[in-house]
């Protein structure tokens, strides 16, 4: 026996429920993901919304370290006021952090509200909100285009490569040095820039390997410069403390050049790269001047100028004869001290002649 089913008036066409779709957009919400990209956006029609984990919200987030519900926001008389609920983890606006049951009035005249809930990042446009510009398109450029600039830096890098390599090379065994220094350079290239593709694709899901390899011809190119031009200056104006902190160059396109690789594996934070950046060229800089200090009681990394250019590129007038003997008189001061003093060795030959 079949199922009796009554029948039943169909609603009148007024009677029809509301269509929310079709109400003016009061505010988005915008879910992103660690990169700072839209995961997903929940358009505002009426007030209040609220936010947690609880079906009864009004945006559901599957986030364990979010409350059931985490937060609301209602407009006030001075514009619109978010609540934070029943939650040990708290909220942040922007920097600012609210525990339960804080409240705030959000800032209107931004171009969005920045907000972190448990450990989802959010985004919140008001109507009040002003709108962002519109970007331009990147111009679109042609392969050949971009790997010429790539490819005018590696013939650079290879060129000075090996050219240190037949300034310190016997002539006898120039060949197997050049051989040596070029697979060295393309295994060392192909190992660190496949090492930040992997952690970029890790992380992004995006290898990176261009702008990885850009990043270390520039900084080759780089390291190559603050090499040579310190000696040179130095030498030339007769400024042998170019040449004594030479090393801070290499150190700060170092640093530079580990802000850019890790730009590709975290491109959304911005500010606390360029911090890291900074504290491991500082870190970097302190080092080094206590291992200078402990190995030759000098902040520099020289103990004298030991560069020498032809002639023609000296441009500090010559210093005569006299002058020069003149200024080693505190250096023998120095020397005279320093021989009166008793050495270890001494000490432990007088003890071996005493036993």
């Amino acid at each position: 026996m079949g199922a009796i089913v009554e029948p039943f008036d169909a609603p009148a066409p007024d009677a029809a429920p509301l269509d929310t779709s079709r109400a003016p957009t009061q505010a988005l919400l915008e879910l992103l993901d660690r990169d700072g990209h839209v995961r997903q956006s929940y358009p505002v029609h009426q007030w209040p919304l609220r936010v947690g984990r609880s079906l009864g919200n009004d945006v559901v987030v599957t986030d364990p370290n979010m409350a059931a519900s985490h937060f609301s926001i209602a407009p006030v008389p001075a514009g619109f006021a978010l609540v934070v609920g029943d939650t040990r983890n708290g909220l942040l606006i922007g920097r600012r952090r609210l525990r339960s049951g804080d409240s705030a009035v959000l800032d209107t005249t931004a171009e969005h509200v920045d907000l972190t809930a448990g450990r989802t990042r959010m985004r919140l446009r008001l109507a009040d909100h002003a709108l962002a510009p519109e970007l331009p398109l990147a111009p679109t450029t042609t392969l050949a285009r971009r790997a010429a600039p790539m490819l005018l830096a590696a013939l650079v890098v290879l060129a000075g490569l090996l050219f240190g390599t037949w300034l310190n090379s016997d002539p006898d065994g120039l060949t197997r040095a050049a051989g040596n220094t070029l697979l060295t350079a393309f295994v060392g290239a192909a190992v660190w820039c496949g090492a930040w593709a992997l952690l970029s694709k890790t992380f992004t899901r995006q290898a990176h390997f261009g702008w990885h390899l850009r990043v270390f011809l520039y900084s080759s190119l780089a390291l190559m410069a603050v090499n040579a031009l310190p000696p040179l200056l130095a030498f030339a104006f007769s400024w042998p403390w170019i040449s004594d902190f030479a090393f801070m160059g290499d150190i700060f396109v170092t640093a530079t050049a580990l802000y850019f690789h890790l730009l590709a594996v975290e491109p959304a934070r911005h500010r606390i790269l360029k911090w890291v950046a900074v504290t491991c060229a500082a870190v970097g800089v302190a080092l080094t001047l206590w291992f200078n200090v402990q190995r030759t009681d000098l902040l520099g990394d020289e103990l004298y100028m030991n560069h020498l250019f032809p002639p023609a590129l000296r441009i500090a007038r010559p210093v005569s004869s006299d002058a020069f003997i003149d200024g080693l008189a505190p250096l023998k001061a120095a020397l005279d001290k320093k021989t009166k003093e008793p050495g270890v060795g001494d000490d432990a030959g007088r003890s071996d002649e005493e036993d």
